[in-house]
């Protein structure tokens, strides 16, 4: 690869990287002292750089808003420019004449993405920002792989997966499944349930136990064993129940304050009984907790534990049932789920614990002169709240799937929100990727996007998205809980049990998913190979033991093979 190795400033200076040549990859190292003073950089713009009419593409790591990883060709096409940020894999790949590479950067600062094509010349880069979150205050270091000429990105996604298991840095599922939890979570559906909430985004924004509003019971404890009994009348074999604002105050309520279980649901003790109940039916059981977000109700809350920003204000972030939400930092982040969760340990629940938002955000940067934290050292906090949480219970999911949280991740509830929230564009976009999936499929388990939850009831796409990449079935009672107009990232269609007829439906609708996906559960101990897209609305994806599931996603029947493929449906070959 004879090239320099750059970076570049807003003013067109270049900052040349160290070299070290390792046995497979070269190790660029920008150092410190060299950028002083610079305030936004672009790595190695001469890498990313192709001709419109060359062969070949870029691939870019999706955020936690795209439908899936970002695939560049390098066609004709008018000026265009996209930059964005909180990428969930800390990669890129490079594919055009004469070079096949795969970029990994450190993650140990906050950074985005720039990609443009400007008079036909193609760039895609890196970019580095020293003026939002960390100053400067250590080098970037960046590792390219070469591959062969006529790799593809399936290749790209194994190396990540070859890369992170060869070092260490994550284990197999298979691994995982030693463990009991993990291994019943891998065979069966998931069943959130949302017991209550108070409005989101609350009229009131900054709440005290005389000004808080009334709490929505949406489904106490002795209908969550209800459910539970439902399930077992229809001969559901198997499913983890979930319950998520059980707390006081319900969902995002008063956290980090948990207990007492809210008295309206049925206390503590209706907590522990349910618990029980439910372990007694022979189903597993889990909570959903927080400690990335603190409400000024809470009976914990302090100043203290809040995120400082550069310019000295508190980090408020999200508005929701229990007022503005301040963001934790991850050292006291630490802190409140060793004081608070083995008193919830000692009740016995037995499924992946949940602790939201950890796993799908870039740990903050704190700037409290008490307790300052940069990016990398907050990804070693929340690496230690994982793995903490996940040895004081049976196992450990949460949002999302950064790949930072995926040593010690089991299961997250979705990779990302895909259009939960409305159709993300990328105008420099040729089509999305299941890039994520290739290369960590076997490692851990996942919902391929927050609108693939409750897909029974939803539109075939959503089975099939989720199918084809990999996923495990998420079902979710009152999922629906923003008010005001909010966005419902899980969909408008939901599962609930109001009455008699509706739990009957709903635990239908989840006997359809548990049947549905058991002849592939065993899928989720392998690793993917490769990830076909056809061209004609077929989409087919290749697993190690040598099972392929091919996918319809067109309006008409289409033959794969020699097996017809109804519009919408899928196949196990």
């Amino acid at each position: 690869m004879n090239m320099t190795f750059r970076a570049v400033d807003e003013a067109g200076r270049s900052y040349p990287f160290q070299t070290l040549l390792r046995k497979n990859s070269i190790l660029l190292t920008l150092k410190k002292q060299t950028i002083e003073g610079v305030s936004r950089l672009w790595l190695l713009p001469d890498l990313g750089t192709a001709r419109a009419g060359d062969e070949g593409y870029f691939i870019l790591p999706r955020n936690i808003s795209m439908v899936g990883d970002i695939q560049i060709f390098f066609t004709e096409r008018e000026d265009v420019s996209y930059t964005y940020d909180k990428p969930i894999l800390s990669a890129y790949g490079i594919k055009r004449p004469g070079l096949c590479a795969y970029v990994r950067i450190e993650r140990n600062y906050w950074y985005g993405f720039e990609a443009k094509c400007e008079g036909g010349v193609y760039t895609a880069t890196p970019v580095f920002d020293f003026t939002k979150h960390d100053a400067l205050y250590d080098d970037i270091r960046v590792e390219i792989f070469q591959l062969p000429e006529d790799a593809d990105f399936n290749d790209m996604a194994r190396l990540e997966r070859e890369i992170r298991l060869s070092r260490g840095e994550i284990t197999t599922l298979r691994e995982k499944c030693k463990r009991p939890a993990v291994e019943y979570a891998r065979k069966y559906p998931l069943v959130r349930i949302r017991m209550g909430w108070k409005p989101s985004p609350s009229p009131v924004e900054h709440q005290t136990v005389e000004n808080e509003p009334d709490m929505y019971v949406a489904c106490d404890f002795a209908r969550v064993r209800a459910i539970a009994d439902e399930l077992r009348r229809q001969g559901v074999e198997g499913a983890e129940l979930q319950l998520v604002g059980w707390n006081r105050s319900g969902h995002d309520g008063r956290f980090p304050q948990l207990f007492p279980a809210d008295p309206r649901l049925g206390g503590t003790e209706g907590l522990i009984e349910t618990v029980n109940y439910v372990k007694s039916l022979g189903y597993r059981i889990s909570t959903h907790t927080n400690t990335i977000d603190e409400y000024e109700i809470a009976d914990t809350f302090t100043w203290d534990d809040i995120v400082v920003r550069r310019n000295g204000e508190y980090q408020q972030t999200g508005h929701y049932g229990g007022g503005f939400a301040y963001h934790v930092c991850l050292e006291k982040q630490l802190k409140n789920t060793k004081r608070d969760l083995p008193e919830l340990a000692e009740l016995g629940e037995n499924g992946l614990h949940f602790t939201d938002v950890i796993s799908i955000v870039i740990p903050d940067d704190c700037h409290s002169a008490d307790h300052p934290s940069s990016t990398a050292n907050g990804i070693l906090y929340a690496n230690e709240i994982i793995r903490y949480t996940q040895t004081l219970f049976e196992g450990f999911s949460s949002e999302g799937c950064m790949d930072f949280a995926l040593p010690h991740l089991d299961y997250g509830l979705y990779v990302t929100f895909g259009n939960g929230f409305g159709v993300h564009k990328v105008p420099i976009c040729d089509r999305f990727l299941p890039f994520f999936e290739i290369a960590y499929h076997g490692i851990l388990l996942y919902n391929p996007m927050s609108t693939t939850v409750n897909y029974t009831i939803k539109e075939k796409n959503e089975r099939l998205s989720l199918y084809l990449r990999g996923g495990k079935p998420s079902m979710y009672y009152y999922s629906k809980f923003r008010t005001g107009g909010q966005k419902n990232w899980m969909g408008e269609i939901d599962l609930v049990c109001d009455d008699e007829t509706e739990l009957r439906e709903s635990v239908a609708a989840i006997k359809r998913a548990a049947e549905e996906y058991a002849p592939l559960a065993d899928k989720q101990l392998c690793f993917i190979d490769k990830y076909e897209i056809l061209g004609n609305g077929v989409e087919v994806v290749h697993y190690d033991d040598g099972t392929r599931v091919a996918g319809n996603f067109a309006e008409e029947a289409r033959i794969y093979e020699g097996v017809t493929l109804p519009a919408g449906e899928l196949a196990i070959l």
